[in-house]
């Protein structure tokens, strides 16, 4: 087995873990003992408060040039650095644990060109060789040049990202050998990025399967055979390695040398890799979003090195497994800015459903249709200017009238609501009369079909300025001072500006200025500091630019 031996001191010293026979490297928890409980816990402990800071950079890039540079600090530096695409994951997943066992740092690369942040890290570190993970379609030539001018490149590369990954595992194990190893699909990223640090702290490697195969294929099965493994850690649930593989493998070494961690989601699966690794999560730990790969990837060295685990969120708040897991940290490092992973992150923000057509964080678009049925409880008229009488949910109400009064006493003049709440069927005459008056296209591109209109919800409102010289509608809002002022304060109130300029390729319609989707004043403050302009972006969700 392969241990680490880095230049930097590490944060706590190493015990020994049994799995299957194997003795493997892990660190201990603040009791200084090591769960052998593999399952999620469902306590309900609400969090203590931790301090939060953040590895990030402006880019997916610039955040492994930050890990990196706190990996190895000053003068530090490891004697080889793996260089990975950005753009995809399937190379890249399988590098972080081959990189920490290899004493080695990790960098992300855009695949046309070498960023500038990374080519001057990879110049700070000089190491004495790269490894470049990945076939010229994932990592170009050109890079490879720019790299081999820092100093000289291996290129690991396979036919299939499942060749690749195991050409990757044989680069380094081959002669040394790996007793132990971790399975992961190759088929998503999540799995495998959870993976990575307990793996690299272990010495083992992460071989990437296709595992819905009901057995290995004959060169996994090479693979195993070739490195001398007798025990084997499955990560993630039957839905992604299936049962006929894990039986293949108890057949092969024995029931009890084959574990498997799991939990029901991505997340869920991450706290019961880390349960059993690391026992609770006292101290720090790291934080990174679970809808990409890119920023627990660049991590994974540096959360190795420090012998910490990392644990998957959503990008806009903590799942309540997640929250629980978190309880005893004393210090929460979220990995990526607060586009990738928002405050809330850091708050430990509990999350309310997207799918519920009663949340206030409900995402309606032309993909996520709301009941034709549903009608919101709690309607009131806001106490503003009405085009007839507009209703909203109560606490959207209040806000508006708190915002509208606000516009005013700063001096950006009076607002009113055109439109609030309408249901199923009042936004299917309005759609129909759309379509007979401005035709398919414009329709389509400004008005919502039935069932799919945030107005639906109660929590949309169709604003209008009131004594604007230059507009005497709300389709001009946005040429005026009311509407400058909204797109710039709705956030202190609760609202987004929900349609934005050139975004139509993800919301599915085109700007409009007038309308604004409450979520709640903490949820829009974290949109505001995200930097997004749709909240499927924010949330982490598909585009929706068609039905």
């Amino acid at each position: 087995m392969l241990a680490i031996h880095h230049r930097r001191t590490l944060a706590a010293p190493l015990i020994a873990l049994v799995i299957g026979g194997v003795t493997l490297s892990m660190a201990p928890s603040a009791a200084g003992a090591v769960s052998a409980d593999a399952t999620v816990r469902a306590t309900a402990v609400e969090p203590a408060a931790a301090t939060v800071d953040r590895i990030r950079g402006s880019d997916r890039y610039g955040t492994s040039v930050a890990a990196s540079q706190a990996a190895f600090p000053g003068d530090s530096a490891p004697e080889v650095v793996y260089l990975v695409t950005g753009a995809d994951f399937p190379d890249a997943v399988a590098a972080g644990p081959v990189a920490g066992a290899d004493d080695g740092g990790l960098l992300l690369t855009a695949p046309d060109s070498l960023p500038v942040s990374v080519e001057a890290e990879l110049r700070r570190l000089s190491p004495e060789r790269i490894v470049i993970v990945g076939g010229a379609g994932a990592i170009s030539s050109t890079v490879a040049a720019s790299a081999a001018a820092i100093a000289p490149v291996t290129r690991v590369s396979g036919g299939n990202r499942y060749a690749t990954a195991e050409n990757l595992v044989r680069s380094l194990f081959a002669a040394t050998g790996a007793p132990h190893v971790f399975l992961a699909t190759g088929a998503s990223f999540p799995d495998a990025l959870t993976a990575g640090p307990v793996a690299a702290i272990a010495g083992a490697p992460v071989v990437l399967i296709d595992g819905g195969r009901s057995t290995l294929t004959a060169s996994a099965r090479e693979l195993l055979d070739d490195l001398g493994t007798s025990t084997v850690t499955i990560v993630g649930g039957t839905s992604v390695v299936s049962t006929g593989i894990e039986q293949q493998l108890r057949d092969a070494f024995g029931e009890d040398a084959v574990q498997r961690h799991s939990g029901g989601d991505r997340y869920a699966t991450a706290i019961a890799v880390n349960d059993r690794a690391f026992g609770e999560a006292a101290g720090r730990v790291f934080v990174a979003t679970g809808t990409g790969f890119a920023d627990a990837l660049a991590v994974a060295v540096y959360a190795a090195l420090e012998q910490r685990p990392l644990y998957l969120s959503l990008p806009y708040c903590v799942p309540d497994a997640v929250r629980t897991a978190l309880a005893a940290a004393d210090q929460l490092t979220l990995v990526g800015g607060a586009a990738a992973v928002s405050p809330g992150v850091g708050r430990l923000e509990r999350c309310l459903s997207i799918g519920n057509a009663s949340s206030m964080w409900v995402l309606v678009n032309k993909r996520n249709p709301l009941p034709s049925s549903y009608v919101p409880s709690g309607l009131r008229s806001p106490s503003i200017p009405n085009v007839g009488t507009q209703y909203l949910r109560s606490a959207a109400a209040s806000a508006l009238e708190d915002m509208v009064a606000a516009a005013r006493s700063e001096g950006a003049g009076r607002i009113g609501i055109t439109s609030g709440y309408r249901s199923y069927a009042s936004q299917r005459s309005i759609y129909n009369q759309s379509l007979q008056s401005r035709g398919y296209a414009t329709t389509e591109l400004y008005v919502a079909r039935p069932g799919h209109s945030e107005h639906q919800t109660g929590l949309a409102a169709d604003l209008y300025p009131i004594g604007a010289s230059n507009c005497s509608n709300y389709r001009c809002l946005g040429d005026t001072a009311q509407g400058r002022w909204l797109r710039d304060n709705a956030w202190r109130f609760g609202f987004i500006l929900r349609y934005e300029p050139s975004q139509s390729s993800i919301t599915g319609y085109g700007y409009e200025s007038w309308h604004f989707r409450y979520v709640g004043p903490t949820l829009a403050a974290d949109y505001e500091a995200s930097g997004h302009r749709t909240f499927e972006q924010f949330l982490g969700q598909p585009a929706a630019p068609s039905y």
